[in-house]
């Protein structure tokens, strides 16, 4: 099991992988996040994103199930097909999260 706090592979902007080997994993777990944060605060929501593991190097086939616990802010996948799983955490505020942001005071 995965447990990433994603905070850890971006950049000093929060906004983009700390190195460029992390481009496509940053990339699928803000498609996590994203789906996440929406679908915990009411807007629709797209399908699940799919699994990005390639066992066996065959592109898995899974449509991840997500989690979203909001007492420990923590999303949880797994792909039923390949087993995959994580939890991320640290994605609080970051460009993904969808919940509602707080309006600036001028």
């Amino acid at each position: 099991m995965w447990m990433i706090d994603i905070r850890h592979w971006l950049d000093e902007t929060q906004s983009g992988p700390a190195v460029p080997q992390l481009r496509l994993k940053v990339k699928k777990l803000g498609e996590i996040i994203i789906y996440a944060t929406s679908a915990a605060t009411g807007i629709p929501v797209d399908p699940p994103p799919r699994c990005w593991r390639r066992p066996q190097r065959k592109q898995c086939k899974g449509i991840l199930e997500i989690d979203f616990d909001p007492a420990t802010n923590q999303i949880h996948w797994e792909c039923p097909v390949c087993l995959d799983e994580g939890v991320i955490t640290g994605w609080e505020g970051l460009i993904w999260d969808m919940r509602e942001k707080p309006s600036c005071m001028n």
